[in-house]
């Protein structure tokens, strides 16, 4: 069983009742489960390793983060760009975008508070004894993926994301978001075996809440 943790941000229940509804119907739609094995969160840092006898550390860390977070901004607002891609000219191809459809939160300014979690985040684990940070997050993209690994033809790919539009408008997915908790998980699969960037985990992950911290 190969293991992983990841810094998870989970939004406020409003938007993510309709964000979950909005991934339901694009994945049903076109044959893509991948992104329904997973929770609805946005990844801060995800598919690091760390060990299981140091967690109680890793967990205080993720506690400070939230702290800092909440003292500097509580339950801050993030604005959500809408539906986009990697294949049809939306998204830069980075972090497995290609394969992807996602809800965009792509920040512009450095000072957001989401943008100072992350580089927070970071700098907390490149401090802890034997943590191994993931290649794919040297360039933060926050999303939340709507279908993931989908493996379609390019042209079939674009009436996807047209059709992921639509029904995000249909919905009626808030343009902002709030920031609810911080949260540490750990994942398991077997298929992923050492390398959790290709989306091989996608036939058997799983995955446990080990804390959540108000934002």
């Amino acid at each position: 069983m190969s293991t992983r943790f990841g810094i998870e941000l989970a939004l406020d229940p409003a938007f993510t009742a309709r964000a979950y509804r909005t991934r339901n119907i694009v994945c049903g739609q076109y044959g893509s489960w991948a992104a329904e094995m997973h929770m609805l969160r946005m990844s801060v840092v995800s598919y690091f390793q760390y060990p299981d006898i140091n967690i109680d550390l890793l967990a205080h860390g993720v506690g400070r983060l939230a702290e800092a977070s909440r003292d500097r901004s509580p339950g801050f607002s993030i604005s959500c760009l809408g539906v986009a891609n990697g294949r049809n000219g939306l998204g830069d191809g980075l972090n497995g975008e290609n394969n992807n459809i996602y809800l965009d939160f792509q920040q512009t300014d450095a000072s957001h508070p989401l943008e100072m979690l992350y580089r927070e985040a970071m700098s907390m684990l490149e401090g802890l004894p034997n943590a191994s940070l993931p290649i794919d997050n040297e360039i933060f993209h926050p999303k939340i993926n709507l279908m993931e690994y989908a493996n379609l033809p390019p042209t079939v790919m674009a009436d996807a994301a047209d059709f992921a539009k639509g029904v995000a408008t249909d919905v009626g997915v808030p343009a902002v978001a709030l920031a609810w908790r911080l949260v540490l998980l750990r994942y398991h699969s077997d298929a992923a075996g050492d390398n959790w960037s290709n989306g091989n985990w996608a036939s058997d992950v799983s995955w446990e809440h080990l804390s959540s911290y108000v934002l």
